[in-house]
Formats: C-alpha cells, sequence, structure tokens
C-alpha cells in the first residue's frame, strides 16, 4: 500500500564495509565542504572549517548512505506508478515549479524596475523557500482533495 511500509519490510543489511565506506566518505565530504568555506572565507580559517564541515555532516552522511548503502537495503516499490502518494507527491512538484518560474519572473521584473540590490544567498534562499512552501501545500491540498 504505502511505499514506506514496503521498504521497511525488506529487512535487508549492507555488509558492514559499505557502511564503514559510507561513513568515511560522509566526513570526507563534510571536510571537503569545510575546506571550501574556510579556502573562501579567509579570515577564521579553523573555526570556519570546523562549523561548516559540522554543519555539513549529517546531509554528507545522508548523501553517502543514499548512494552507497541505500541500493543494497531499500527494496523498491514495484507498484509506485499506482500509489496515491506519489501521485499527491507529483502533482505538487509539477504545480511548485510552475509556481516559483512566475514568482522568479515577477521578482526579476520587480527587481529590474526598482534597483534594488539582492545578494545572491537571499534570492537563491528565497527560491527554495519558496518552492518548499509551495510543494508542501499543495501536497496538503492533494491529500485533502483525496480524502
Amino acid at each position: 500500500m504505502s511505499n514506506t511500509r514496503s521498504i521497511a519490510a525488506s529487512g535487508q543489511k549492507a555488509p558492514a564495509g559499505v557502511y564503514v565506506l559510507m561513513s568515511v566518505v560522509g566526513v570526507g565530504l563534510a571536510m571537503a565542504v569545510g575546506a571550501v568555506a574556510a579556502l573562501f572565507r579567509g579570515e577564521g580559517g579553523a573555526l570556519v572549517f570546523g562549523v561548516f564541515a559540522a554543519a555539513a555532516l549529517g546531509p554528507c552522511l545522508s548523501l553517502s548512505w543514499l548512494v552507497l548503502v541505500s541500493r543494497r537495503t531499500v527494496t523498491p516499490d514495484r507498484h509506485a506508478e499506482e500509489n496515491i502518494e506519489r501521485l499527491w507527491l507529483t502533482n505538487a512538484t509539477s504545480g511548485a515549479c510552475t509556481d516559483t518560474c512566475a514568482a522568479c519572473g515577477i521578482a526579476l521584473a520587480a527587481v529590474a524596475v526598482t534597483g534594488l540590490d539582492l545578494s545572491g544567498s537571499v534570492a537563491l534562499g528565497g527560491v527554495l523557500v519558496l518552492m518548499l512552501v509551495d510543494t508542501a501545500v499543495r501536497y496538503l491540498v492533494e491529500k485533502r482533495r483525496s480524502c
């Protein structure tokens, strides 16, 4: 029925060496993120390295788990196309993409007309938050309509 249930029921385990490799790759990626941040920030090198490496550790371990371990432990749902939750998510992300493109166009026109100076991190953060919120709202609306 649900994709989550079929994944949890698989019960497969990867060899211990794969988990060690996953940990090494994840920590290595986090350290690389810290090194790049320290390189570009200039001052406070060790502190910047430590903060960025620590902040990136969780996502990097998750990414390395996804690439190295999940393909050995997760059984894909054979009937994923028939899963209603997947359909809700597909519809939600599709609509959010359309909304974000329109919002970015309007925002770009507003910035061009007003001459407002926005930093790249603010603009990209706004786009990311807009897409996540729009996807979540659309998903909940799809779910509510189906019930």
